[in-house]
């Protein structure tokens, strides 16, 4: 098998979307900007792989004034992925054990695409997506490509074609911490931070 090589990725319209790996790995834009704006700051997750990669090309900003489009989250209310979900999410994540891949999350999904500043659209939203979240470097995404064909098949078992698959890489944070502290009359120094 030869190495993989990096080509210059144009779309369809002849728009340049940078070096790319003859892999099913994005390029580090793609990666790194795929997800803006579904958490606040820059806490989005990375993108490892998506089963559309080939279809759907992400857009590169383009001109002296730029802009990245920025999604958020949605739900999966009326889409045949809803229909099928409690059936097919078990088995999904059979199929993720039976490849011995750590994920951290399995979610039904849906991205809204915001309109970039100075346009006249409305957004779009995107297709149902079933949302794998890894630890980061745990998974590569050639292995995501591998099971997300059998995931793919799967809900073409159960006649679903309109879905995608995505991955990322998010890192799992606690949402416990220490007890509370134990509350202390006005006069202690301590009392505005244990009110």
């Amino acid at each position: 098998m030869l190495p993989a090589q990096k080509i210059n990725d144009l779309g369809d319209d002849g728009e340049f979307f940078g070096p790319r790996e003859r892999t099913h790995t994005p390029n580090e834009y793609e990666k790194t900007t795929y997800y803006l704006g579904i958490a606040g700051g820059s806490h989005h997750p990375d993108l490892l792989y998506r089963s559309n990669f080939l279809t759907h090309r992400f857009p590169a900003p383009v001109g002296r004034f730029g802009q990245i489009p920025t999604k958020s989250l949605r739900g999966v209310f009326n889409t045949s992925l809803n229909r099928v979900w409690d059936t097919v999410g078990p088995k999904i994540r059979d199929i993720l054990k039976t490849h011995n891949i750590t994920w951290a999350s399995i979610d039904p999904a849906r991205f809204f695409t915001h309109p970039l500043s100075g346009d006249n659209g409305k957004g779009s939203l995107g297709p149902p997506i079933i949302w794998i979240a890894v630890k980061p470097g745990s998974t590569t995404s050639d292995t995501a490509h591998r099971v997300s064909q059998e995931i793919l098949a799967l809900l073409l078992k159960d006649g679903v074609s309109d879905v995608v698959v995505e991955w990322r890489e998010a890192v799992l944070r606690r949402l416990t911490g220490p007890p509370l502290l134990q509350h202390v009359d006005n006069g202690d120094v301590t009392h505005h931070l244990r009110r």
